[in-house]
Protein backbone atom coordinates (compact mmCIF):
# COMPACT_ATOMS: atom_id res chain seq x y z
CA UNK A 1 0.00 0.00 0.00
CA UNK A 2 1.36 3.16 -1.33
CA UNK A 3 2.27 5.18 1.78
CA UNK A 4 0.30 8.77 2.13
CA UNK A 5 2.02 12.19 0.71
CA UNK A 6 -0.66 14.40 2.87
CA UNK A 7 -2.79 12.65 5.59
CA UNK A 8 -5.74 15.36 7.00
CA UNK A 9 -7.59 14.03 9.95
CA UNK A 10 -10.26 16.22 11.30
CA UNK A 11 -8.99 19.69 10.77
CA UNK A 12 -11.13 22.55 11.23
CA UNK A 13 -10.34 26.39 10.94
CA UNK A 14 -11.97 28.96 12.80
CA UNK A 15 -11.66 32.97 12.24
CA UNK A 16 -11.06 34.84 15.29
CA UNK A 17 -13.70 37.73 16.14
CA UNK A 18 -17.30 38.70 17.27
CA UNK A 19 -18.35 36.23 14.43
CA UNK A 20 -16.30 33.59 14.47
CA UNK A 21 -16.60 32.20 11.17
CA UNK A 22 -16.20 28.68 10.59
CA UNK A 23 -14.00 27.90 7.04
CA UNK A 24 -13.49 24.33 7.56
CA UNK A 25 -15.28 21.46 9.49
CA UNK A 26 -14.25 18.37 10.45
CA UNK A 27 -11.83 17.82 7.18
CA UNK A 28 -10.13 14.22 6.57
CA UNK A 29 -9.15 12.48 3.81
CA UNK A 30 -5.09 11.13 2.69
CA UNK A 31 -3.63 11.35 -0.47
CA UNK A 32 -1.05 9.81 -2.20
CA UNK A 33 2.30 11.03 -3.98
CA UNK A 34 2.54 10.74 -7.81
CA UNK A 35 -1.13 12.45 -8.27
CA UNK A 36 -2.87 15.58 -8.70
CA UNK A 37 -6.22 16.39 -6.51
CA UNK A 38 -8.67 19.15 -7.22
CA UNK A 39 -10.81 21.05 -5.19
CA UNK A 40 -13.86 22.34 -6.39
CA UNK A 41 -16.80 24.43 -5.36
CA UNK A 42 -18.62 27.86 -4.77
CA UNK A 43 -16.65 30.88 -3.25
CA UNK A 44 -16.64 31.25 0.33
CA UNK A 45 -16.53 27.36 1.11
CA UNK A 46 -13.36 27.46 2.78
CA UNK A 47 -10.98 26.04 -0.54
CA UNK A 48 -8.30 29.12 -0.71
CA UNK A 49 -8.36 28.67 2.78
CA UNK A 50 -7.03 25.07 3.11
CA UNK A 51 -4.54 25.43 0.63
CA UNK A 52 -2.86 27.91 2.59
CA UNK A 53 -3.20 26.01 5.35
CA UNK A 54 -1.26 23.01 3.95
CA UNK A 55 2.06 25.09 3.89
CA UNK A 56 0.90 28.02 6.73
CA UNK A 57 0.66 30.48 4.46
CA UNK A 58 -2.69 31.27 6.41
CA UNK A 59 -1.16 32.13 10.01
CA UNK A 60 1.25 34.59 7.85
CA UNK A 61 -1.66 37.14 6.67
CA UNK A 62 -4.90 35.84 8.59
CA UNK A 63 -4.33 33.44 11.57
CA UNK A 64 -6.96 31.48 13.53
CA UNK A 65 -7.92 28.62 15.78
CA UNK A 66 -6.99 25.63 14.49
CA UNK A 67 -8.25 21.65 14.92
CA UNK A 68 -7.17 18.34 13.93
CA UNK A 69 -4.17 17.39 12.32
CA UNK A 70 -2.12 17.86 8.97
CA UNK A 71 0.96 15.27 7.86
CA UNK A 72 3.00 15.75 5.73
CA UNK A 73 5.59 12.88 4.49
CA UNK A 74 4.75 11.51 8.06
CA UNK A 75 5.26 14.56 9.99
CA UNK A 76 2.69 16.74 11.93
CA UNK A 77 3.24 20.50 9.85
CA UNK A 78 1.87 22.12 13.21
CA UNK A 79 4.09 20.54 15.83
CA UNK A 80 6.67 23.06 17.76
CA UNK A 81 9.77 21.45 15.59
CA UNK A 82 8.26 21.95 12.46
CA UNK A 83 10.18 24.53 10.59
CA UNK A 84 7.40 26.47 8.29
CA UNK A 85 9.99 27.96 5.88
CA UNK A 86 11.66 24.50 5.46
CA UNK A 87 8.11 23.59 5.22
CA UNK A 88 7.00 25.98 2.36
CA UNK A 89 10.64 24.56 0.15
CA UNK A 90 9.17 21.49 0.11
CA UNK A 91 5.25 22.74 -0.50
CA UNK A 92 5.33 25.27 -2.87
CA UNK A 93 1.77 27.83 -3.24
CA UNK A 94 1.11 28.76 -6.86
CA UNK A 95 -1.36 32.28 -6.68
CA UNK A 96 -3.96 33.03 -8.71
CA UNK A 97 -2.57 35.97 -9.63
CA UNK A 98 0.78 35.67 -12.24
CA UNK A 99 4.14 37.02 -10.26
CA UNK A 100 7.16 37.38 -11.74
CA UNK A 101 9.36 39.64 -9.55
CA UNK A 102 11.37 42.52 -10.59
CA UNK A 103 14.27 41.15 -12.31
CA UNK A 104 15.51 39.05 -14.38
CA UNK A 105 14.08 35.42 -15.51
CA UNK A 106 17.52 33.68 -14.12
CA UNK A 107 17.00 35.48 -11.12
CA UNK A 108 13.38 34.71 -10.74
CA UNK A 109 13.78 30.76 -10.69
CA UNK A 110 17.00 31.02 -8.52
CA UNK A 111 15.47 33.34 -6.01
CA UNK A 112 14.64 30.72 -4.25
CA UNK A 113 17.91 28.08 -4.23
CA UNK A 114 20.03 31.43 -3.51
CA UNK A 115 18.16 31.67 -0.31
CA UNK A 116 18.24 28.12 0.30
CA UNK A 117 22.55 28.57 0.52
CA UNK A 118 22.93 27.32 -3.33
CA UNK A 119 26.04 29.84 -4.81
CA UNK A 120 27.50 27.38 -7.35
CA UNK A 121 26.73 28.93 -10.87
CA UNK A 122 27.06 25.65 -12.32
CA UNK A 123 24.41 24.14 -10.09
CA UNK A 124 22.15 27.17 -9.73
CA UNK A 125 22.38 26.90 -13.86
CA UNK A 126 21.68 23.27 -13.64
CA UNK A 127 18.33 24.27 -11.64
CA UNK A 128 17.40 27.11 -13.58
CA UNK A 129 17.29 25.07 -16.97
CA UNK A 130 15.60 21.94 -15.13
CA UNK A 131 13.19 24.31 -13.90
CA UNK A 132 11.73 26.03 -16.75
CA UNK A 133 11.62 22.75 -18.93
CA UNK A 134 9.46 21.41 -15.74
CA UNK A 135 7.55 24.27 -16.30
CA UNK A 136 7.27 24.25 -20.20
CA UNK A 137 8.80 27.94 -20.19
CA UNK A 138 12.13 27.02 -21.51
CA UNK A 139 11.78 27.09 -25.63
CA UNK A 140 10.60 30.52 -25.17
CA UNK A 141 12.70 31.57 -22.22
CA UNK A 142 16.17 30.52 -23.05
CA UNK A 143 17.57 32.69 -24.82
CA UNK A 144 16.78 35.69 -23.12
CA UNK A 145 17.30 34.44 -19.25
CA UNK A 146 18.93 38.27 -18.53
CA UNK A 147 16.17 40.10 -19.80
CA UNK A 148 13.45 41.34 -16.85
CA UNK A 149 10.60 38.79 -16.01
CA UNK A 150 7.96 41.88 -16.02
CA UNK A 151 7.69 41.79 -20.25
CA UNK A 152 6.52 38.21 -19.85
CA UNK A 153 2.75 37.47 -21.04
CA UNK A 154 0.48 36.57 -18.44
CA UNK A 155 0.31 33.01 -19.40
CA UNK A 156 4.57 33.16 -19.13
CA UNK A 157 4.27 34.94 -15.90
CA UNK A 158 2.22 31.92 -14.39
CA UNK A 159 4.39 29.23 -15.98
CA UNK A 160 7.62 31.50 -14.04
CA UNK A 161 5.67 30.92 -10.95
CA UNK A 162 5.46 27.36 -11.13
CA UNK A 163 9.43 27.50 -12.40
CA UNK A 164 10.38 29.38 -8.88
CA UNK A 165 8.33 26.92 -6.94
CA UNK A 166 10.10 23.48 -8.99
CA UNK A 167 13.36 25.04 -8.22
CA UNK A 168 13.46 24.22 -4.39
CA UNK A 169 12.32 20.72 -5.39
CA UNK A 170 9.01 20.43 -3.27
CA UNK A 171 7.16 17.40 -2.66
CA UNK A 172 4.06 19.19 -3.24
CA UNK A 173 2.84 22.01 -5.54
CA UNK A 174 -0.35 24.02 -4.36
CA UNK A 175 -2.27 26.58 -6.82
CA UNK A 176 -4.65 28.63 -6.07
CA UNK A 177 -6.91 29.38 -9.26
CA UNK A 178 -3.28 29.42 -11.29
CA UNK A 179 -6.08 29.42 -14.94
CA UNK A 180 -8.08 32.43 -13.67
CA UNK A 181 -6.57 34.94 -15.48
CA UNK A 182 -5.08 33.15 -18.16
CA UNK A 183 -6.53 32.67 -22.18
CA UNK A 184 -7.41 29.18 -23.00
CA UNK A 185 -3.90 28.39 -24.54
CA UNK A 186 -1.91 29.25 -21.64
CA UNK A 187 -4.28 27.35 -19.51
CA UNK A 188 -3.91 24.06 -21.67
CA UNK A 189 0.24 24.76 -21.12
CA UNK A 190 -0.67 24.90 -17.32
CA UNK A 191 -2.20 21.78 -17.37
CA UNK A 192 0.07 19.86 -19.32
CA UNK A 193 2.56 20.98 -17.29
CA UNK A 194 0.69 19.56 -14.00
CA UNK A 195 0.02 15.94 -16.14
CA UNK A 196 3.96 15.70 -16.67
CA UNK A 197 4.75 16.43 -13.49
CA UNK A 198 2.44 14.71 -10.83
CA UNK A 199 5.20 11.89 -11.26
CA UNK A 200 7.50 13.57 -9.10
CA UNK A 201 5.62 16.94 -7.66
CA UNK A 202 2.22 15.94 -6.65
CA UNK A 203 -0.44 18.56 -6.96
CA UNK A 204 -3.59 19.74 -5.13
CA UNK A 205 -5.42 22.20 -7.95
CA UNK A 206 -8.32 24.47 -6.73
CA UNK A 207 -10.26 25.36 -9.64
CA UNK A 208 -13.54 27.28 -10.21
CA UNK A 209 -13.43 25.91 -13.62
CA UNK A 210 -15.01 22.36 -13.23
CA UNK A 211 -14.10 21.09 -16.61
CA UNK A 212 -10.01 21.82 -15.70
CA UNK A 213 -10.84 19.45 -12.81
CA UNK A 214 -12.00 16.51 -15.06
CA UNK A 215 -9.43 17.14 -17.82
CA UNK A 216 -6.24 16.86 -14.77
CA UNK A 217 -7.10 15.41 -11.97
CA UNK A 218 -7.14 11.96 -10.41
CA UNK A 219 -9.28 13.10 -7.89
CA UNK A 220 -11.55 15.86 -6.94
CA UNK A 221 -13.24 17.18 -4.05
CA UNK A 222 -16.29 19.11 -3.67
CA UNK A 223 -16.16 21.44 -0.92
CA UNK A 224 -19.34 23.31 0.31
CA UNK A 225 -19.67 26.41 3.35
CA UNK A 226 -16.95 24.74 5.02
CA UNK A 227 -17.53 20.69 4.36
CA UNK A 228 -15.79 18.42 2.09
CA UNK A 229 -18.95 16.76 0.76
CA UNK A 230 -17.63 14.24 -1.39
CA UNK A 231 -14.54 13.19 -2.40
CA UNK A 232 -13.74 10.48 -4.96
CA UNK A 233 -12.09 9.69 -8.03
CA UNK A 234 -12.43 12.19 -10.82
CA UNK A 235 -14.80 10.57 -13.67
CA UNK A 236 -16.84 8.60 -10.82
CA UNK A 237 -17.46 11.60 -9.00
CA UNK A 238 -18.24 13.47 -12.09
CA UNK A 239 -20.38 11.23 -13.75
CA UNK A 240 -22.30 9.48 -10.58
CA UNK A 241 -21.95 11.78 -7.94
CA UNK A 242 -23.42 10.25 -4.31
CA UNK A 243 -24.25 13.63 -2.86
CA UNK A 244 -27.28 15.67 -4.29
CA UNK A 245 -25.56 18.70 -3.28
CA UNK A 246 -22.25 17.57 -5.59
CA UNK A 247 -24.95 16.98 -8.15
CA UNK A 248 -26.65 20.29 -8.23
CA UNK A 249 -23.60 21.58 -8.45
CA UNK A 250 -22.00 20.18 -11.16
CA UNK A 251 -25.07 20.58 -13.23
CA UNK A 252 -25.19 24.26 -12.29
CA UNK A 253 -28.15 24.44 -10.06
CA UNK A 254 -25.90 26.77 -7.77
CA UNK A 255 -22.42 28.22 -7.33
Amino acid sequence: MTESLVQIENLSFEYPGPTAEVALRNISFSMPPGSIYSIIGPSRSGKSTFLKLLNRLQEVGNPGLLKGTIHFQGKDIYAPDMDPYQLRREVGFVFDKPLALDMSIFDNVAFGPRHAGVKNRAELDLLVEESLRDASLWDEAKDRLQTNALGLSGGQKQRLSIARSLALKPKLLLLDEPCSALDPISTARIEETLLRLKEKTACILVTNNTKQAARVADVTLFFLMGDLVEIGPTRQLFTAPQDQRTDDYLSGRFG
